[in-house]
């Protein structure tokens, strides 16, 4: 007890509750938003906007190239490198761009079903393949320099303009009748992400004086030492959404958007495991200068606290997951048995996340490339072969395959890095 009483949160836990109540009001403000475009939209139209988005955040990771990742790695050991590094994040910014807009388009005509309009698609396109990669840059600088807070308002700072956009969604559609309301979204969801992109370059200038002219010295061997960034961070998100898109093509847009809908709570209820994730990155990268098993350790002390709120909250959603029809409306009622199957996928996450972590302090990041591009075409394959079949409950069995792939490549990898380390000290 008087250890206790003595006892006084260090910068991790600082930093883990600044980054938590960062995403837990941003988690706030995306229920609030989710909640009401889920209802205005329609279950259908929601699909739509899932398939949409998830096609768009995928492409969005390729942005850049990784390049804001070396950034956060350099500036983690060396804070004297920021500046250029900054300015090789926008030089990377800046060339990447128009051709991972070129490619949405072409995978979005390609993919998507076809009765989703053009402009739908270009709306949310360019919010997250240009805005919200500025905003995830300027996130990870405060990252990198272990200011929690800040790099907690960058999390934020998309979510208040899409929350004051509802109000003219509602009123567009409820009142005015808008012919098309997933359009009008659209609209709406590009200005907002528009308005926080110019937010977090406004913050960086005022903290860091930074000038936001491309670095163009350098840049080569920063997209060499982050492309494996880019491609690990781009196949995390085909592994997590590609079943939303694969589901609104092969199992329709009402299936897409009933497992999306449940897919979200999930989402929103990892907030914190996020927040602690955000605050150790730069301790992962410390711990990875001595290789991979000292990152392994790191991750061990952390691994308790995580589990256990990842199994508290499967419990809490298991027991609950009925609430959901009268929280979205009558169309999700397929929802809450989807919640249901969903509701212990973060506490295969949890181990999952942490191995991952390991291994890119380390900077092994192309064992993360490899183990996640494995992962994300296993649950492809698999939801070919289960979607048509089953549904969304086969995309929850295909999800649930993928983990455990993870889960037990990463474990051997590392004892057998262990067992070589071993073998040389011997």
């Amino acid at each position: 007890m008087q250890r206790l009483r003595a006892w006084r949160p260090g910068k991790l836990a600082k930093g883990t509750l600044a980054m938590t109540a960062g995403l837990g009001l941003r988690t706030l403000g995306q229920a609030a938003v989710f909640l009401i475009v889920a209802r205005v939209l329609g279950v259908e139209a929601y699909g739509a906007y899932s398939a949409v988005l998830a096609l768009a955040m995928v492409l969005g990771w390729f942005v850049g190239m990784g390049v804001s990742g070396v950034m956060l790695r350099d500036t983690a050991r060396d804070a004297q490198v920021f500046e250029q590094a900054w300015g090789r994040t926008l030089a990377a910014l800046w060339i990447t761009a128009p051709p991972a807009l070129l490619l949405y388009g072409a995978l979005a005509w390609l993919l998507l079903p076809a009765d989703i309009h053009w402009d739908v698609v270009m709306g949310f396109g360019v919010a997250e393949i240009l805005f919200a990669r500025v905003g995830h840059a300027a996130m990870q600088a405060y990252q990198g320099h272990e200011r929690m807070g800040r790099a907690a308002r960058m999390h934020l700072a998309p979510i208040v303009p899409r929350v004051a956009a509802i109000l003219p969604l509602v009123i567009g559609v409820v009142w005015l009748r808008a012919p098309d309301p997933l359009f009008l979204w659209s609209v709406l969801y590009l200005i907002a992400a528009a308005l926080a992109a110019v937010y977090a370059l406004a913050r960086l200038r005022q903290d860091f004086g930074l000038a936001f002219t491309p670095v163009w010295q350098g840049l080569g061997r920063a997209m060499r030492d982050g492309w494996p960034y880019a491609l690990g961070s781009a196949s995390g998100k085909v592994y997590v959404d590609i079943d939303k898109l694969m589901l609104a093509r092969l199992g329709g847009l009402e299936a897409a958007g009933v497992y999306s809908a449940a897919y979200r709570f999930v989402d929103m209820a990892a907030i914190p495991l996020a927040g602690l994730y955000g605050a150790s990155v730069a301790r992962f990268f410390r711990a990875g200068e001595q290789g991979v098993g000292s990152a392994a350790r790191y991750a061990l002390k952390l691994l308790p606290v995580p589990l256990a709120y990842a199994a508290l909250t499967g419990a809490v959603f298991f027991v609950s997951a009925d609430l959901l029809p009268w929280l979205l409306g009558a169309d999700y009622a397929g929802a809450a048995e989807a919640l249901r199957w969903l509701a212990w996928l973060p506490l295969l996450s949890v181990p999952r996340d942490l191995l991952q972590q390991a291994f890119i302090g380390a900077d092994r990041q192309h064992v993360f490339v490899l183990v996640m591009g494995c992962a994300a075409l296993l649950n492809i394959v698999l939801n070919l072969w289960a979607i048509p079949r089953w549904g969304w409950q086969g995309a929850v069995g295909a999800t649930y395959a993928a983990e455990f792939f993870m889960i037990a490549w990463l474990l051997t990898l590392l004892l057998g890095i262990g067992r070589t380390a071993g073998r040389r000290l011997d």
